[in-house]
């Protein structure tokens, strides 16, 4: 697209080496895709870059060393593609039911060299077999309650959800028993916050 900077110049800021690299791959398949099946909404590659990806990249310190992530209702591979793409050290599995976004998913893993699977079904049709996780991270979902409720039990000792949330339901999410909830602004172009909710027994 001509008169637009490069996605080299909108990523640099975020990134480098090799977590630049595959921002940036990622950024041309998700312009690409976005152009025949509309997998994301934006206006330019500024506002894609900023309200998709930086926003994304918000939760990269809760990633510290290793683990496993799991990403719920990933869609278009948002949170979790950014985030393993910056965090190698970290396994990822990419759970999206629709068949086109779960068939990009296949495709940006294998292009980005992540250590991630991609399954297509929801997250409450995922076998208890399938081991806990580190983190569990779901954008622009909705249904919270029920989802911490699922995700009580999956947690590894000292795990954590990480939500992008909207003011109001940081509001609920605090309400709900259980859980310690911290919150923060979200960058790029969204007035989010980021929530980080932790089970607490007290």
């Amino acid at each position: 697209m001509s008169g637009q900077l490069s996605f080299d110049e909108l990523l640099e800021p975020h990134a480098q080496g090799e977590g630049l690299r595959r921002l940036i791959r990622y950024a041309v398949l998700l312009e690409r895709w976005s152009r025949r099946h509309s997998l994301v909404s934006y206006g330019d590659r500024r506002e894609l870059v900023e309200r998709h990806i930086v926003d994304a990249l918000a939760a990269r310190e809760e990633l510290s060393g290793s683990g496993v992530l799991l990403d719920v209702g990933s869609g278009a591979g948002l949170p979790g593609v950014p985030l393993l793409a910056v965090r190698p050290r970290w396994r990822g599995l990419l759970l999206e039911p629709r068949q086109k976004r779960w068939a990009f998913l296949r495709l940006v893993i294998r292009e980005l060299g992540l250590d991630a699977t991609a399954e297509r079904f929801r997250y409450q049709d995922l076998a208890m077999g399938a081991g806990r996780f580190d983190t569990v991270t779901a954008r622009a979902l909705g249904g919270y309650p029920e989802l911490l409720k699922w995700a009580s039990d999956r947690l590894t000792d000292g795990g954590k959800v990480l939500l992008w949330s909207t003011e109001s339901d940081l509001t609920k999410l605090q309400g709900i028993p259980g859980w310690r909830v911290l919150s923060s602004p979200l960058p790029g172009l969204t007035h989010g916050r980021l929530v980080r909710l932790q089970p607490c027994f007290t």
